[in-house]
């Protein structure tokens, strides 16, 4: 059995940091905290997304820009994000260091 997969982020979400294209890397073996900082990988309805979360009683509270609550045999936590390749948002910074360059040399 596999212990970590890449995931390939398929929509912004600019609450969590994460572009188009991104990968992240999910640990099936290490088990997310409930503290809304871990990122877990949920499955729902043969889909896969990311979320911070938060438990109340049975319920799960899906951090982002907007709160969802859902019952927990609703969703399957999938596992834990531990790290990933944010390609597009080292090209952006890259891009906006050398615009600065520009202009200051200007």
């Amino acid at each position: 059995m596999t212990k970590t997969f890449i995931l390939e982020v398929s929509n912004d979400n600019e609450f969590l940091g994460l572009l188009e294209g991104d990968e992240v890397l999910v640990s099936t073996v290490e088990q997310p905290r409930s503290n809304g900082k871990d990122l877990a990988v949920f499955e729902a309805a043969g889909e896969h997304f990311i979320s911070a979360f938060t438990r109340f009683g049975n319920q799960i509270m899906l951090l982002g820009e907007c709160i969802q609550v859902v019952r927990e045999h609703q969703v399957k936590i999938i596992g834990k994000v531990i790290g990933g390749s944010f390609e597009r948002k080292e090209k952006a910074a890259a891009f906006a260091d050398a615009t600065a360059e520009l202009i200051h040399a200007l």
